[in-house]
């Protein structure tokens, strides 16, 4: 990784790009996914230290980490997995209640106490725990917290049988005050448990579990790039979140711009065919005005005698240079141009040359022209019982004219399709070299690296829309297909292509 956060985007910019260009369903990335868990026995550890706490102490109970360190997916862990039939959960912020006073009020109206004061609550709490229900009051945000505030909320804790259970979620820096307050005996009145950060195999862990909910997988990530997700968020959560998404946006952005994705296109798909269009229409109009025009006779069929008489004539003769348009034929050509062989471009190939004829000049309507006779050699009558079988080819060019058309057909097979990715076994792995919303942008990507073995392509959706996407190679194992991108040409490998499992790619099929 050579770029840092500040030198490639923001944490909220380019993302639109991001989406398209590696084909996820939504951010990754984003602070607070819904329905996003993900603990490793450290966290879980922390996890069962509170319920533990909250079933045998009666301090207070404070987790501690830095911003985006993952207080806030524990809190929610706790809520969650506190039983709903025997645990009441109030959640308030330490933000928006900073004070003693506006907190103790929040609190009473949330418990639907009757008055707003301490007595009203334990009261409140004592009728729960009557009825086999404890009361767990939980702030956010707990370092925006007064010290009276905090003093207050021991207080409580320490109420007795059925008090409430207080639990503070709060940044690092506020230890020290929590850890300041002292009970009535001189006990620590708070229980500070601080959080850990990642380390680097759980920092890998945590990118698939968020990149697999998007709908890829860690493969998006090479090992030198999570060791830099990794070293620059010093394994936390929300730092990981904003290395991460920077990491991906780097490698995109150093990617050739000709071989982006086409969400990252900014030239319109459709001005592009236009320029295309154009662009064929120029140079058709160029080639058919750099070539001379031939009479319209040249193209027409030749009646059979005339074929016949061709192949009879021994020695070629070409016509007199100085016909001209005296028997309606058209203006005066040179002798090369109102040769027959020009009539060959309609026969098959494999059919042989035919010799000058001698016979009459052919006008537009293919019959004789009465005005213009031409000499007729003097060998020719020798030779004349040999052609009987001549009229035997005549017939034969008929179904020829196809070999061309299957030729062609065939030589656009180069690469592989759909049917070859469903017989692929499934632990394989292919390399991504192209993802684009047009199947004629795909097969143009495939022509122009013609030399690289192993191309192919296959059609899936990407938001709703068909998606085409080109693919490299068939490798046994992720490190063997990143070891193949390596040895893909220069102009490839800058557009930094990826490792796609088989077994992905089978499911998103169309």
């Amino acid at each position: 990784m050579t770029k840092g956060f500040d030198e490639v985007f923001t944490a909220a910019s380019g993302v639109d790009e991001l989406l398209d260009h590696y084909q996820l369903s939504h951010d990754p990335f984003a602070p607070r996914t819904p329905g996003f868990r993900f603990f490793t026995p450290k966290r879980k550890s922390v996890l069962a230290e509170l319920h533990h706490l909250a079933r045998y102490g009666d301090q207070v109970m404070a987790v501690t980490g830095p911003q985006g360190g993952g207080k806030t997916l524990l809190r929610q862990a706790l809520v969650a997995s506190s039983s709903k039939d025997s645990v009441q959960c109030v959640v308030l912020s330490g933000r928006e209640m900073p004070a003693e006073a506006s907190l103790l009020a929040g609190i009473c109206q949330a418990v639907s106490a009757e008055q707003r004061d301490v007595a009203s609550l334990l009261h409140k709490a004592q009728q729960a725990e009557a009825v086999g229900i404890q009361l767990y009051l939980i702030i956010d945000d707990a370092e925006c917290l007064e010290s009276s505030a905090i003093s207050m909320l021991s207080d409580i804790a320490e109420a007795g049988s059925g008090a409430p259970k207080v639990f503070l979620f709060a940044d690092i820096e506020a230890e020290p005050t929590l850890a300041s307050l002292r009970k009535s005996d001189d006990a620590p009145a708070v229980h500070v448990i601080g959080l850990l950060p990642l380390d680097l195999n759980e920092t890998r862990a945590y990118l698939a579990q968020r990149l697999e909910g998007a709908g890829q997988g860690i493969e998006l990530l090479d090992d030198a790039q999570v060791e830099w997700v990794q070293q620059r968020s010093a394994g936390w959560p929300g730092a990981i979140n904003l290395a991460a998404r920077q990491a991906l946006l780097a490698a995109m952005q150093e990617a050739p711009v000709a071989l982006r994705r086409s969400g990252a296109n900014p030239f319109p798909l459709k001005a592009l065919a236009a320029l295309v269009l154009i662009a064929a229409g120029i140079g058709v109009a160029w080639y058919m005005g750099d070539q001379p025009q031939e009479p319209e006779r040249t193209v027409l069929q030749l009646p059979a005698p005339v074929v016949e008489a061709q192949s009879q004539a021994p020695v070629p003769a070409p016509l007199p240079a100085d016909v001209s348009d005296s028997a309606g034929v058209g203006p005066a050509v040179s002798g090369a141009e109102q040769r027959v062989p020009t009539l060959v471009d309609a026969q098959p190939s494999d059919m042989p040359a035919p010799e000058p004829v001698t016979e009459p000049r052919i006008d537009d309507t293919g019959e004789p022209a009465p005005s213009s006779p031409a000499p007729a050699p003097a060998p020719a009558p020798a030779p004349a019982p040999a052609p009987a079988p001549a009229p035997a080819p005549a017939p034969e060019p008929a179904p020829k004219p196809a070999a061309p058309a299957a030729a062609s057909a065939q030589s656009t097979a180069g690469y592989h399709e759909a049917d070859w990715y469903r017989q692929r076994a499934g632990s394989e792995y292919v390399v991504q070299l192209l993802g684009s919303r047009s199947e004629t942008a795909a097969k143009a990507f495939i022509a122009r690296h013609a030399g690289v073995a192993d191309l192919g392509y296959f059609e899936t959706t990407h938001e709703g829309q068909p998606w085409f996407v080109v693919t490299q190679g068939a490798y046994a194992s992720r490190q063997a297909a990143q070891a193949g991108v390596g040895k893909l040409p220069a102009a490839l490998r800058d557009s930094k292509p990826w490792p796609r499992a088989m077994a992905d790619i089978q499911r998103a099929l169309r």
